[in-house]
This record gives C-alpha cells, sequence and structure tokens, in this order.
C-alpha cells in the first residue's frame, strides 16, 4: 500500500516536471508586433519565431480598425515573456499557435476585445465563436461599426480592385480602335 503511494508521488512529480520543461521550451519574448494576429518572438536561445495566432483573424494594417487590433496586441505582449501552445505552420511557414501570458489566452482576448473574428475557416474550438458574439452584442472594439470587414474579404476586394487598376492602365497603354471590349470579373 505505501509502495504504491510512493509510486504514485514520483509519477505525479515526473509528470509535473515533464509539464514544466514542456512550458519552458514553448516560451519566449515578443520582440515585435507586425499586426493584429501576427508577432514576432525571440526564444531563450536568441532563436527568432514569427508566430501567427491560431484561431482569430484580425484586421489588416490598412484595414479599419488594423492600427487598434495591433496597439491592442501589443498592449498584451510586447516585451512579454509568452508561452506558446503550437498548432502547426501556415502556408507562409509561420508558427500558428495559440498564445499565453500569465496564463491568458491572449488569441481569445484579442476576440473578447472586438479587436479580431473568430477565424471560422480554421478554428477548430466555439469559444472564438462565442466570445466574437458577446463583443458584436456589446458593440465592442471592431463591432462598434456600423459594417465591419472581415479581413478574408477585405483582402479578396483589395486584390479585385488593384487587378482592375492594372488591367485599366494597360488597356490604356494599348488602345483598340473599333473593338468594343468586355472585362468579366
Amino acid at each position: 500500500m505505501i509502495n504504491r503511494k510512493i509510486l504514485l508521488a514520483s509519477l505525479l512529480l515526473i509528470f509535473t516536471v515533464l509539464s514544466a520543461c514542456s512550458r519552458e521550451k514553448n516560451t519566449c519574448r515578443v520582440v515585435k508586433i507586425s499586426d493584429g494576429d501576427t508577432l514576432t518572438c525571440l526564444t531563450k536561445g536568441n532563436k527568432s519565431i514569427k508566430v501567427r495566432l491560431a484561431e482569430i483573424d484580425a484586421p489588416e494594417k490598412s484595414q479599419a480598425f488594423g492600427q487598434k487590433s495591433k496597439k491592442t496586441l501589443s498592449d498584451l505582449v510586447y516585451q512579454k515573456n509568452v508561452r506558446l501552445s503550437l498548432k502547426g505552420k501556415d502556408r507562409y511557414q509561420r508558427t500558428l499557435a495559440i498564445v499565453y501570458y500569465q496564463d491568458k489566452n491572449i488569441n481569445l482576448e484579442m476576440v473578447k476585445q472586438g479587436m479580431a473574428w473568430a477565424y471560422k475557416q480554421y478554428s477548430h474550438d466555439p469559444i472564438y465563436l462565442q466570445a466574437q458574439e458577446n463583443a458584436q452584442a456589446k458593440g465592442i472594439g471592431l463591432w462598434a461599426d456600423n459594417n465591419p470587414i472581415e479581413p478574408s474579404q477585405w483582402r479578396r476586394t483589395r486584390e479585385k480592385s488593384i487587378w482592375l487598376l492594372i488591367i485599366k492602365r494597360s488597356v490604356k497603354h494599348f488602345p483598340i480602335s473599333n473593338v468594343k471590349m468586355r472585362l468579366f470579373i
């Protein structure tokens, strides 16, 4: 009976130590904020890691609330030691992670403060959508805007506008006489 208690206590101690080591391994100091959902941090070995906050999508820097979102993330974690719960890599090879500062989920905090959307396309945890609905109901952050535009939609609209501008300028330099041209996009 005593041996079982000693064994159980030993296993618990080992688990606690391994858990602490794992946390230590995924900690870093935030040294740059790119926008409301991207930051750069340095590990203890001075390795730079570009981190994309998982589960959320913040306004782009040139989009309405983009700068406010960036400042909010900066206020929450800039020059602070954070813990990363790694989720993989995105298509730009940024580390996807849930970022924690003093056990607070910063990704979720950004949504709660109305500074990011729950990224429906990639979100796996319903708590983010619930936080978004709460912020929306209270008119917090970007939800104070009458018609906030999701970053993914804003990016598509912007890309289309850029292409239309390029085509317009190209057609201007290559006049075609006696031809009616239609452009379908």
